[in-house]
C-alpha cells in the first residue's frame, strides 16, 4: 500500500477516533515486562508464588504488566476482591515495582452484552486501583460477535476515560491481524479513549507482512508497543483441511515469537525510528523473550532484551 492509499484509508476514521497530535519531546517511553516468559517455571517455583514479580525485578524492569490480583482473576474467574488488590499493590511496592497495563480478556461466547459491559467496568475499576493506565484486549475471532464486542469496548473506553485507563487492542489472532484491521477497530469503537498497541512480532507471525510497512498505515494511532520478534510467518502456511489463504511459506521451520529481540524478522531499529517520527512516547512492554533451561537464564534473557530496547528508545 502506498502512503497516499494509507492516508486515504485513515480519512474514514471518525474525528473522535483520531489520535491527538503528540510530540516526542514531552515524555519518555517506559518499558514494562509481560509475565509470559517466566510462567513456564511455575511448577518448580511452587514454594514462591510471587516468583514472577521477583523475576521481573531481577531483570531490571520497573513495570510488571498484564497482571491481575487474585487467583480467580482470569478469563472466567471471579473478580478480585479489594483485599486481593491491596495485597498485590503491597507486593509490587515491596519490590519497587509498578504495573501499567492490565489484561482485558474478551468475554466468552454466550455472555450477554449487559454482563460483558459490567465485567469490563469491574476490570477498569481494578486497573485504576492498581495504577494501570491501559487495559489491553486481544480482540475477537468471530465475525458475528465483532460489532457487539466493539460496543463493549466503546463503553469501556468511556468508563475508563473517567478513571485514567485507556482501552487498547493489538495485532493478534482473529479479526485484528493487520494494521488495516486495527483501523477498522478504531472506526467501529469510535471513542477518543480507545487506541491500539503495535505488536511487530505478531504482524510477522500471523500475516507474514513487514511490520515497518504496516506501521505506515497506523503509526499516528499507536499508543503503545508490545515488543516481540518472530523467526518466520506461521499462519500463511495452512493446516491440512483449512481453506487456502495466501501463499505457502517454504522452509519456515517452527515459527517462534518467544525469541530474543533482533534475532528474527523484525527490523527493530527501523521500526522504532519510524515510530518515533510519529511523536510516539508511549509504553513499551516486552513479551517476547527466549525461555531458557532455567529461570535464571530466562531472567538474563529478559534483561538483555530490556537493554536492547533501552538503546533503541534513547538513540
Amino acid at each position: 500500500m502506498t502512503t497516499a492509499s494509507a492516508l486515504a484509508v485513515a480519512a474514514w476514521i471518525p474525528a473522535t477516533g483520531r489520535p491527538q497530535q503528540r510530540t516526542g519531546g514531552g515524555g519518555k517511553s517506559v518499558i514494562g515486562c509481560h509475565t509470559r516468559p517466566f510462567t513456564t517455571f511455575r511448577a518448580s517455583q511452587a514454594d514462591n508464588p510471587d516468583y514472577v514479580l521477583d523475576a521481573v525485578k531481577g531483570a531490571g524492569f520497573e513495570y510488571s504488566d498484564m497482571i491481575a490480583a487474585g487467583a480467580g482473576s482470569g478469563r472466567n474467574g471471579a473478580p478480585p476482591t479489594a483485599e486481593a488488590i491491596a495485597a498485590l499493590k503491597q507486593k509490587l511496592a515491596a519490590r519497587g515495582l509498578k504495573t501499567n497495563i492490565a489484561n482485558f480478556p474478551t468475554a466468552p461466547k454466550g455472555v450477554s452484552l449487559a454482563d460483558a459491559t459490567r465485567s469490563a467496568h469491574t476490570l477498569i475499576d481494578n486497573a485504576h486501583a492498581l495504577g494501570q493506565k491501559y487495559a489491553l484486549n486481544l480482540g475477537i475471532e468471530e465475525e458475528e460477535r465483532w460489532v457487539e464486542w466493539c460496543k463493549v469496548l466503546s463503553d469501556a473506553a468511556a468508563f475508563g476515560a473517567e478513571r485514567g485507563v485507556k482501552v487498547v487492542v493489538k495485532h493478534h489472532h482473529g479479526l485484528n491481524n493487520t494494521s488495516m484491521d486495527l483501523l477498522a477497530w478504531i472506526k467501529q469503537v469510535n471513542h477518543p479513549n480507545f487506541g491500539v498497541f503495535f505488536d511487530p512480532g505478531n504482524v510477522v507471525y500471523y500475516t507474514g507482512k513487514d511490520p515497518v510497512k504496516q506501521l505506515e498505515i497506523i503509526g499516528p494511532h499507536v499508543t503503545g508497543v508490545v515488543a516481540k520478534d518472530c523467526s518466520a510467518p506461521h499462519f500463511l502456511e495452512r493446516a491440512v483441511g483449512d481453506p487456502p489463504f495466501g501463499s505457502k511459506v517454504a522452509g519456515a521451520g517452527n515459527p517462534e515469537v518467544m525469541i530474543q529481540l533482533g534475532s528474527g524478522k523484525v527490523d527493530f531499529p527501523a521500526f522504532f525510528q519510524r515510530l518515533k517520527s510519529f511523536g510516539f512516547n508511549g509504553p513499551v512492554m516486552l513479551e517476547g523473550t527466549e525461555v531458557g533451561a532455567t529461570l535464571d537464564q530466562t531472567i538474563a534473557n529478559a534483561r538483555a532484551n530490556r537493554e536492547f530496547l533501552e538503546k533503541l528508545l534513547t538513540s
